[in-house]
């Protein structure tokens, strides 16, 4: 018998609660029997949303024991449904899914709620594998419905999952004080959100309300744990470099929207394209018309004169962003984050800027930051049995009443060149991680203009068609600045490097592309350590421009011997999208600041 987190803490069920059956109309499936783990029954079908949209639910319960529970949602990528979580085993997949599935939580006491996203798959989206389509569904167009993605909008996805835990807890199977909300990627985002949601509920026209089961009883979300999740949407998908924890020397967190930044490309289009073979859109609701902010985007730039960039902008920022949402001093959520630190899509400069907002106005917050997450990472299988163990410690804590005396910064290093380990470093606060800045600085004159095409580097570190650590023979792409820096002794990375630079810049709209590289000599090989992107606005065209900014964080075992390779090039695609409008930089002066520890 697994120990079950049902009976920690207060409230436990009442001995003699009601026997478990399936609510909601859902249909019991065969029992399963997990090695090691309690049977449970999935019970599963359609239930209306709170506008009548269909959501494809599966909820998993014990086959012995008694309610209410301890409820826990488990919520999918994008492109993803309602399986993803699902598991047969306690392992899992022994990577992320590893001891955090609905075989697991069964096993630890809760009742799981795993259900597919409005407008994906059989929640009215496409389901290529039964041919199912949402156009031939009369159940996906009902008067009143809006049953297509509305890209984790807080007044509908959010509402969803707020709506489905209510009818829970008025059949009597959730506990209404007993509420985790955890999930990976597209999930992990609507994880924050419902953190950061005050147990409020947003309607479609944008008032709130306390969150409530339809019947009126009062609803608590317990913890949350989010998984290599975004934090500023609009900085994910068009990123214009002010992002900054503000540490070792860094400027201030800027604006993430003034100037409006570079898309990046090829992820915008890979997830676009997958969102067509799995999802509904919509060309005419105003607040969630992707095909048309999609196709604003790729027109490029001036993408101030462009309406529609504007009205996505803003729709990004106000209903889809945890790191833009009000903080309360009241209702302040738990959440133990994980994010990957080799993760382009969402890198984990996002996590820190976020745990820094709310560590601030008192919120509790754990950040584990290791190679995992979207590609480039590796997750591996280690790291991710460790992260989850010690997210299941954590939750125990917490559903027990304990304040959990872990470290609230954990980071892993990252193993891609020949001699790395894996190293666990904690701190209180993530500056502490390093006990110094090493700095490098070159004044030698270095030229790159948007005319440049891109090369076999430029090729080689696009996230979409590349995975694992990016390492190549060494090189340097035609018409990229580059610099070569030679560190005495060896040390860890433990930050975010930063980059400042003195150039002359003529055009008056222009991207940098930066890319850090590990270079062993003796290999002859180069290894990618860390990249950013940074969009600059000019009113003249002809000026001098002096920008620092933060390339993204990891941890990276530099050894003895090896050397630093730092390039900036106007063109980086297929990551980033070109700028339309060309321009020219001559780099007259640079420095590099990497946080590390000895």
């Amino acid at each position: 018998m697994v120990l079950s987190l049902a009976l920690l803490g207060p409230g436990a069920p009442a001995a003699g609660a009601a026997t478990l059956t399936c609510p909601l109309g859902l249909v019991a499936g065969a029992t399963q029997s997990p090695p090691g783990g309690e049977q449970f029954v999935i019970c599963s079908g359609r239930v209306p949303s709170f506008d009548g949209t269909p959501l494809d639910v599966d909820l998993s319960l014990p086959s012995n024991g008694s309610v209410p529970l301890p409820l826990m949602v488990m919520l999918h990528g994008w492109g993803g449904d309602k399986t993803d979580w699902e598991s047969s085993t306690l392992e899992g997949s022994g990577a992320d899914t590893y001891h955090w599935n609905n075989a697991w939580f069964v096993s630890q006491g809760f009742a799981v709620l795993n259900y597919t996203a409005r407008g994906f798959h059989r929640s009215c989206g496409i389901d290529q594998s039964t041919n199912y389509s949402y156009a031939t569904d009369p159940a996906c167009s009902q008067s009143g419905e809006a049953s297509w993605t509305h890209l984790a909008d807080r007044r509908w996805e959010i509402h969803d999952t707020q709506y489905l835990v209510g009818l829970l807890v008025d059949a009597g199977v959730a506990s209404p004080q007993r509420i985790v909300a955890t999930g990976g990627s597209y999930g992990g985002g609507q994880s924050w959100m419902l953190a950061l949601s005050q147990n409020k509920v947003m309607n479609p026209g944008g008032s709130t309300t306390r969150w409530t089961s339809p019947n009126g009883v009062r609803i608590k979300l317990a913890a949350a744990i989010p998984k290599y999740p975004w934090a500023d949407l609009v900085q994910a998908l068009v990123d214009n470099g002010r992002g900054s924890d503000g540490y070792h020397g860094a400027p201030a967190d800027g604006s993430h929207t003034d100037p409006i930044g570079v898309e990046k490309e090829s992820y915008d289009d890979g997830l676009y394209a997958l969102g067509q073979t799995t999802a509904q859109y919509s060309s005419t609701d105003p607040t969630a018309d992707l095909p048309a902010w999609f196709a604003a985007l790729s027109a490029g730039e001036p993408y101030e004169a462009n309406p529609t960039v504007q009205t996505a902008i803003q729709q990004l920022e106000q209903f889809r962003s945890p790191l833009t949402m009000p903080l309360s001093k009241q209702n302040r959520v738990p959440v133990f984050a994980i994010q990957g630190l080799t993760d382009p899509l969402f890198p984990a400069i996002q996590a820190v800027e976020l745990a820094k907002r709310l560590t601030a106005a008192g919120y509790q917050v754990w950040t584990t930051l290791a190679d995992i997450g979207h590609s480039y990472a590796d997750n591996p299988s280690d790291v991710w049995q460790t992260a989850n163990d010690r997210a299941n410690s954590w939750l125990q804590n917490i559903l027990s009443g304990i304040t959990p005396t872990d470290p609230r910064f954990t980071i892993a290093t990252t193993r891609c060149v020949p001699g790395q380990s894996l190293v666990y470093y904690t701190a209180t606060k993530f500056p502490s991680l390093a006990s110094k800045v090493l700095s490098f600085s070159s004044a030698a004159p270095q030229s790159t203009n948007s005319a440049t095409s891109p090369g076999p580097e430029a090729a080689g570190v696009d996230p979409i068609t590349n995975a694992g650590c990016r390492t190549m023979a060494v090189q340097t792409d035609p018409g990229v600045a580059s610099w070569t820096f030679s560190p005495s002794a060896a040390s860890v990375l433990t930050g975010s490097p930063i980059v400042s630079l003195t150039a002359a810049m003529t055009g008056t709209n222009a991207e940098l592309a930066v890319r850090l590289w590990d270079v062993d000599p003796v290999a002859g090989t180069q290894t990618l350590m860390s990249r950013a992107v940074y969009r600059i606005l000019s009113t003249t065209p002809a000026s001098t421009q002096k920008p620092t900014f933060e390339l993204w964080p990891n941890a990276w075992q530099l050894q003895a011997g090896h050397r630093l390779k730092l390039e900036l090039t106007q063109v980086d695609a297929p990551t980033w999208r070109p700028d339309s409008l060309s321009s020219s930089f001559t780099v007259s002066k640079v420095s590099l600041s990497l946080p590390v520890r000895s």
